[in-house]
Formats: structure tokens, C-alpha cells, sequence
């Protein structure tokens, strides 16, 4: 009986490495390109979420900016002060021959 001899494993794997390099650089791109499209889709998710809460905060503050201005514009408004003055303080227009001024010093 004569024996065989088989050449090591590790020279076995790479000889079967060279042999198949394109399929193993092909399997490292898929990775790499699958590992790609994971991380953008979750930034795309992150940025999504950040312009969903400002845009929600841009309602809040346009809401809020509303409201200042629709009261800005009533207590403003000179025939609601006089009218005001009039009905709650009792005060009146004065004619020029009641009018008095005060002195500075």
C-alpha cells in the first residue's frame, strides 16, 4: 500500500482563496453595499424624525406668533382704549377752555 500525501489545509485554502478571488471581492462589495444602504436608510429615518419635530415646532411658534398679534391688535386699537376709558374710568374728552397744563419744575 502506498500513501498518498494531501498538501496541508492551510495551503488547501489558499489555493481554493486565489482560485475563487472574484467571488470572494464580489461577496465582500454585496456586504459592503448592503452595510451602505443600512446606515443611509437610518440617517434618512433620523432626519426624517428631526423635520417632523420642527416642523411641529414651527406650528407651535406660528400659532403662538398668531395669538401675540390678534392681541397686539385689540389692545391697541384706540376706539377700544377711549371706549375703555370712558365706560369703566368715567373719563371724558376735555375742551380747550378746561384744559390745564402742568408746569415742568
Amino acid at each position: 500500500m502506498v500513501k498518498t500525501r494531501y498538501p496541508s489545509l492551510p495551503i488547501m485554502l489558499l489555493q481554493d482563496l486565489m482560485r475563487f478571488k472574484w467571488v470572494i471581492l464580489l461577496a465582500i462589495a454585496v456586504i459592503g453595499s448592503a452595510l451602505t444602504v443600512i446606515y443611509t436608510a437610518h440617517q434618512n429615518r433620523l432626519l426624517t424624525s428631526e423635520r417632523d419635530e420642527l416642523l411641529s415646532t414651527q406650528d407651535k411658534i406660528d400659532r403662538e406668533w398668531r395669538h401675540l398679534v390678534l392681541e397686539q391688535t385689540a389692545l391697541t386699537e384706540h376706539s377700544r382704549v377711549e371706549r375703555i376709558a370712558q365706560e369703566q374710568l368715567g373719563m371724558i374728552d376735555v375742551d380747550a377752555n378746561h384744559e390745564v397744563l402742568v408746569p415742568w419744575q
